[in-house]
């Protein structure tokens, strides 16, 4: 039994993908550890107690978001992400539970998109239903202020406009700490 042509160009391209998601992953294994993303106290050049790079943007629903506005007032999640990243998608029904106990409260989360079509992000909110405000960054350069070099990171600003908390991937253990963290910042 001879394989079709066809055949033999979908196991090509099969083995061409394999190879490029190994070449993905081990890249950004090895950027990771370069740069050290998995420290907890330092994501780029900041550190926790610098203050936060400020940027603005809007939200799916059309909302003007400034970060140095929001945390005048508030402490501030922001949650760098992409719908591709499982990670990502593992942490995210994480940040709704925090968003439902803390939205009466002084703390605000706001979803950073990393690259993706606005209305790719839009669907994939919607059909999960999270009611965090997202931004959608296409072209990253919020991700760039923050020094984002691996997602899901994960950065809480207080209301003096400084870093409390710096996550860099998902580790489900840690989210009682943010959650002390929340309380403490929402007096």
């Amino acid at each position: 039994m001879n394989p079709s042509k066809q055949q033999i160009i979908w196991g090509a391209a099969g083995i061409l993908f394999a190879l490029a998601s190994l070449k993905i992953h081990h890249e950004v294994k090895v950027e990771m550890g370069r740069r050290g993303l998995a420290a907890s106290d330092r994501i780029g050049d900041l550190r926790v107690g610098s203050e936060a790079p400020d940027f603005s943007a809007t939200d799916l629903q059309g909302r003007p978001v400034v970060l140095s506005e929001l945390s005048g007032s508030k402490a501030v999640v922001v949650d760098f992400w992409a719908t591709w990243c499982a990670p990502c998608l593992e942490s995210m029904p994480a940040l709704q539970q925090v968003q439902e106990e803390f939205k009466e409260r002084q703390v605000e989360i706001v979803a950073v998109n990393l690259g993706e079509d606005p209305e790719n992000v839009r669907s994939f909110v919607e059909r999960h239903e999270y009611t965090f405000r997202v931004v959608t960054d296409e072209d990253r350069a919020i991700g760039s202020r923050f020094g984002i070099g691996a997602i899901p990171a994960q950065v809480v600003v207080d209301t003096n406009g400084h870093l409390a908390w710096i996550q860099v991937g998902y580790d489900s253990g840690k989210e009682s700490e943010l959650r002390q963290l929340l309380e403490q910042l929402a007096q």
